[in-house]
Order: C-alpha cells, then structure tokens, then sequence
C-alpha cells in the first residue's frame, strides 16, 4: 500500500505540473467496458459483428476515492470497437479526467492509460443461445499522468475469462475474472458480476457488483474493495445504447469510491435476424415438416392425436349381439360314485355308501378342516393294542392322506374306548392303541414330529354304550388336526 498524506501532497502539486507521470499512479477503479452492449461496469462475452464498428462515450463521477487525497473525480471514457469473423472484437478505450479535486485544489483535463482490448469468443453461438465464453486481454499503454492519479508510468496488461448465461426475455448473467499486471506497481485479482432483469422490450434494470484485491498481501486493511452499482440499461434495434447507473462503496479499498454515478451513450451494430422462410401450404399455422396433413387445414377442431390435421369424427359400426349358449345342465352325481349329490356328504370325492349319514358317499379316508375323518376303523386284539392285520389298507389310506397334505403339522391320535372295565385300564388301554396307530404311520415314513397319541379311555363317548352297536362306535380312533401351516404366498 502507498500511504499518501494529503498536505504534503497538496504542497508537492503546486509545484508540479499534471503532465508528469512519476508521483502517482492510475488509482481509478472503474474502467468503461467497450462495447454498448457490455453492462455499465461488467463486460459480456458478445463480439461486435464481423467488420461492423461501434463506439461509446462513459463518464463516471466518484466521491472521496480511498487511499488518496482525491475529493471528487470526473472522468470520461471514449471507446470504439470492431468486428472481426463474428469471433474477435479488437477495441481502444482512452479515460480522460475532465475535472477533479485533489486535496481542495482543482485540477482538469489529465490524460489516463491508453487501453488496447482483444476479445475472443471460444465457446457457445454469437448471438442467440443460453450461454458463451470469451478470453479477453487489455494491454495498458502509459499515456496517463502520474501525478493526477491517472495512469502508472508503465505498460501493463489485463487478461480475463468473461461468462454469461442469457435467455429470450433479455435476462442475463456476466461474469468476469481478471488480473492487472502492472510493472512498478502492486498486481491486483479483478472480478465483476452482473445481472439484468427486464423491465420493458430492450429496457433492462442492471444490479452490477465490482471487486478488487491486492495479490500481494490481500487480507491487509485498504487492500480489498467492492463497489456496487444499480441502475438501467438500453440497446435499442437501431444500435443506440445508453445506460446509467449508481452505488456506494461496501468495502473500502485503494481507490474505490464512497459514492460512483456512471453514464454512458453509444452505437452497439445489431445483427438482422435472418429471415426463415417456413412451407404451410394448407395455411394452418403448422408446418408442412410438421404437418400430418400438409394438404388440408386444421380447422377450427384439430385432432390432438394428428398434428395439423382436423378431428373427423369416428363412427363404429354396432357389434352383433352375443348369444350366450344355454348353460349345461346339472350334474346329478358330480364324483360319479352312485350316490346322487343330494344324499353325498362328499359330493366332489368319489366314496361309498355308509349308514352314517355324516359319511355317507364320503372316501374312506378324507381330509377336512380339522380332521382326518376315517369311515371305518381299525381292528384291535380284544383289550389288546395289537393291530389286525386287516386294519392295513385303511392305515395305508391314512399314510397316504398325511403325505398329500403337508400342510398338516401336528395331528393328534386320539384313542377311545367303551364304558366296560375300570376307568385307569381304559386310559391305558386306548393311550396304547393310539402309539400303535403312530408307530405304526411313522413305519410308513410319516415324521414322528407330526403324530401325538393320547388316550382318552371311555370320557368322550359318542353314542351311548347301553347297546352293543352303541359301545362298537365307542370304541374308535380318531385324527384331529392341532396345527395347520399357513398357505404359500403366490
């Protein structure tokens, strides 16, 4: 940083005239973008069309610049561009002070450092489109006066990348990102941004925001500045540009300006859209490319699912109707097993007639809900738990029933007897029975796991065992399902 005491700078300028370079140095922070089509402050990454020229006049008034004894300053910016390829815009921009106050003395008319610009587009479409990129480069001449804080008494250079993002309605977004290399001097990291929000067609308001630091030592006081500016911005279609804008100082840094008001008016050239000649032949506002119906009109009521063709109403013809055939008629004996449906307990499973009408018409063995129901039983020695050997084909239907039906978990082999004997005897007696129903199962490959036998003796009998065919349907096995698994989910 460079301290600079206004009395004894005062008492040095009284005797120094403005055209020397050597006692101070460019101190302005705001440099005129060259085109008319740039912001007031932030450039943009358009080029000025091929070998078309334009030009601009800004002027900036800044209050009480940071760091040095300059009170107020007005300074005018004369810039002309030109276009080459749609892809290089070359440029000069020369800042003249008209007018300021250094320290309370009056002093005009200071030439500043002469700017020789480049700009490059590399990437996105020269006019229309969301976004572009351009490298830029400023190549500063020593043309200024060093003494009226205008110019650095040595060449320097600015190269920048330039951003933008756009739109239709005029909305854009510009970036820019540099460095001042200035020999002599301390080398500075520029960046401004800006945005524009339409107001009315080609009338733009401009929020702008400028920022500057010392690369040397950038967290030391004075060393960054930010300066805001808010205003409006015009590019007519004949190629007038005028903008105005106005802000304060953020931050205060070397050379940033308490209060900045930036006026500019130019000539931006515009670029003729180019005309498209689009085939409609049947004039309905859709193009023949498009069209499904090139030869004939819309109207009126377009068909939504044929583009550029009319809705033509679409009549189907009525269908014949259908005859349904006579259901068949029933079936009087569904399992075909001689017992008519309406006297078969098992109407869908072929079975035999019983005289228990609980069973009758019903297989042998069968399975329910909660049994495995047999309709004759199986033979014991008498009080014995010996099984008779023709008891085997009714067991083997009883294997064969646990087999098809997995899902039967646990069954519980109840053993049952008439009321004859004592009641300890008959408990031993039909619990004994029931182990040899499921030893004799588990012989047959059914899993141990599944079977429990319980005698229950003569406490649950179905008839009464005053007659001998009574204490004959007493004396039974039974298969009661205790656990069922749950269906398989499909």
């Amino acid at each position: 940083m460079r301290p600079v005491r206004p009395i004894l700078f005062a008492l040095a300028l009284s005797s120094v005239p403005l055209g020397a370079s050597a006692q101070g140095w460019s101190v302005s922070r705001y440099a005129a973008p060259p085109s008319g089509e740039d912001l007031n402050a932030t450039e943009r990454a358009l080029v000025t069309p091929h070998l078309r020229v334009g030009g601009l006049v800004a002027v900036d008034w800044a209050r009480s610049l940071s760091g040095v004894p300059v009170e107020q300053r007005v300074a005018a910016h004369l810039a002309a561009t030109v276009g080459l390829f749609d892809r290089v815009q070359l440029g000069v921009v020369m800042p003249v002070v008209l007018n300021q106050d250094l320290a309370g003395v009056g002093a005009s008319l200071a030439a500043g450092d002469l700017r020789v610009d480049a700009r490059v587009r590399v990437l996105g479409p020269a006019r229309r489109g969301s976004g572009r990129l351009a490298l830029a480069a400023t190549l500063l001449l020593p043309t200024g006066s060093g003494s009226a804080y205008a110019g650095d008494g040595a060449v320097g250079v600015v190269p920048r990348l330039i951003f933008e993002l756009t739109n239709a309605r005029d909305f854009v977004f510009a970036a820019n990102l540099g460095l001042a290399v200035r020999p002599g001097w301390e080398n500075q990291l520029l960046a401004r941004a800006g945005v524009t929000i339409p107001l009315l067609p080609r009338v733009l308001v401009t929020l702008e925001a400028s920022a500057e630091t010392l690369l040397s030592d950038p967290v030391a006081g004075g060393a960054f500045s930010l300066e805001a500016l808010g205003g409006v911005h015009h590019v007519g279609r004949g190629g007038l540009a005028v903008g105005v804008a106005a802000g304060p100082r953020l931050i205060a840094g070397e050379g940033s300006a308490d209060v900045r008001v930036v006026g500019l008016v130019g000539y931006a050239p515009q670029v003729d859209e180019p005309v498209v000649v689009v085939s409609d032949r049947d004039h309905d506002a859709v193009p023949d490319a498009d069209d499904l119906c090139p030869e004939v009109p819309a109207g009126v009521r377009p068909d939504s699912r044929r583009r550029g063709c009319p809705f033509v109403e679409r009549v189907v013809p009525e269908a014949p109707p259908v005859v349904e055939p006579p259901p068949p008629p029933p079936d009087p004996d569904r399992d075909h097993d001689g017992i008519a449906n309406d006297d078969d307990r098992c109407p869908d499973e072929p079975g035999q007639a019983t005289s228990d009408p609980a069973t009758h018409g019903c297989p042998r063995v069968y399975v329910t809900a909660d049994r495995v129901v047999i309709t004759q039983q199986p033979r014991f020695a008498v009080d014995r738990a010996v099984i008779l050997p023709e008891s085997a084909p009714l067991l083997m239907e009883v294997a064969a029933a646990l087999e098809a039906h997995p899902e039967l978990v646990r069954i519980e082999v109840q053993g049952h007897t008439d009321d004859r004997a004592g009641d300890e005897h008959n408990q031993v007696l039909s619990r004994r029975r029931a182990e040899s129903i499921c030893d004799w199962l588990v012989g047959r490959g059914i899993e141990r796991s599944r079977l429990v036998a319980r005698g229950y003796g003569r406490t649950r009998p179905l008839v009464d065992n005053a007659t001998a065919a009574g204490r004959a349907m007493n004396r039974r096995v039974e298969f009661v399902v205790l656990e069922r698994s749950p269906p398989a989910a499909r």
